[in-house]
């Protein structure tokens, strides 16, 4: 008897598919763009195609939930496989470690500081300032999502601030490179401002791949390492913040996401040298952590592809705008104040 993919998990293999030939055809379209820098990187011009294809209605109501399964599948793998072609020298030699510590905490407390500011000037509850810090400050809507039963959020307030937080993090990818070559920050510092300022981890490494090849697994890197910071920054919201009866609570329950400790991993494969074994693929030679790298990349622009799909433009739109002022403003703070630490720290 032959068995037959069940109607969702069908419906997520075409979805796989379609994404897989809009990243191809990313990758295919972006050399005939030109050598500038201000043209999208093939991640991104693979999530403007996935939301071009979006706005279909077909495609709104028969793809979405298969494109969220998709990105949240292939997300983890390319983070792991960009995590092969991360080369920790640099970062390990010369002290550089503590510093970099040091600016992904300041980023952290000014995002924090700047979405409570900015909400209090716009009017938001206190609890709604949070779950925008929190995702500017970490990794987006799943720093959201995990802080919104510590704070106690109101569920309007947490739609508001995950459709604000994606709006956002899509409006950095295009935003943050020209804004960083204009101030002299380029290869793996663009990298490192990108890991270290845009919302999600996808949007983070795509905007780092703006920045040239090089600087990919440095926005990886720095992205992670906020990530990191989830479960400290949960705790500490739980006991400083208080529940709304009054008492204090104790934090708990959040663990860090298994693939930083696979990106971890790979990265010391990397640093091993047990993949530096040159292949031949179709006449080209890279060393294997080499290959493994690209796969990723290439698995990125995949996911994008999904992610682009699962946004709907309308609903991002008609957010409230108070909200939307009040993220557009934390997210500036955070890049004003972390570009010239990336430029004392990389320049």
């Amino acid at each position: 008897m032959s068995h037959q993919p069940k109607g969702p998990d069908r419906s997520v293999q075409l979805c796989g598919l379609l994404c897989v030939a809009l990243a191809a055809g990313a990758v295919f379209v972006r050399p005939l763009l030109g050598e500038s820098r201000l043209v999208p990187s093939p991640s991104v011009l693979a999530l403007i195609m996935g939301l071009l294809l979006g706005l279909a209605p077909v495609v709104q109501s028969h793809m979405v939930s298969a494109a969220k399964t998709v990105s949240k599948r292939a997300i983890p793998a390319a983070i792991v496989l960009i995590g092969f072609g991360m080369d920790l020298d640099p970062l390990l030699d010369g002290g550089a470690l503590g510093g970099t510590l040091m600016v992904v905490l300041a980023g952290i407390a000014v995002a924090f500081a700047g979405a409570l500011l900015a909400g209090k000037l716009c009017g938001l509850d206190p609890r709604a300032s949070l779950l925008l810090g929190a995702g500017t400050a970490i990794c987006g809507n799943s720093a959201i999502m995990a802080v919104a039963p510590t704070v106690e959020a109101d569920e309007e307030d947490l739609g508001l601030a995950i459709g604000v937080i994606n709006l956002l993090g899509v409006a950095m990818l295009f935003a943050l490179p020209p804004a960083a070559i204009a101030v002299g920050i380029e290869g793996q510092a663009g990298g490192a401002l990108a890991g270290l300022t845009v919302h999600a981890v996808p949007q983070a490494i795509a905007t780092g791949e703006a920045f040239g090849a090089e600087a990919v697994e440095w926005a990886t890197l720095y992205k992670l390492l906020r990530v990191a910071m989830l479960v400290p920054m949960v705790v500490v919201l739980a006991l400083l913040v208080p529940a709304r009866d009054g008492t204090r609570r104790k934090g708990g329950g959040v663990g860090v996401p298994h693939f930083v400790w696979l990106f971890a991993v790979a990265s010391a494969l990397r640093a091993s040298g047990w993949l530096d074994h040159e292949l031949s693929i179709a006449g080209d030679t890279r060393p294997t952590w080499g290959w493994l790298k690209q796969s990723g990349s290439w698995l990125l622009a995949a996911a994008l592809a999904a992610i682009g799909m699962t946004l709907h433009v309308p609903r991002l739109i008609r957010v409230g705008p108070r909200f939307l002022l009040a993220g557009a403003l934390a997210v500036t703070a955070m890049v004003a104040v972390t570009m010239p630490l990336v430029i004392w720290l990389l320049g």
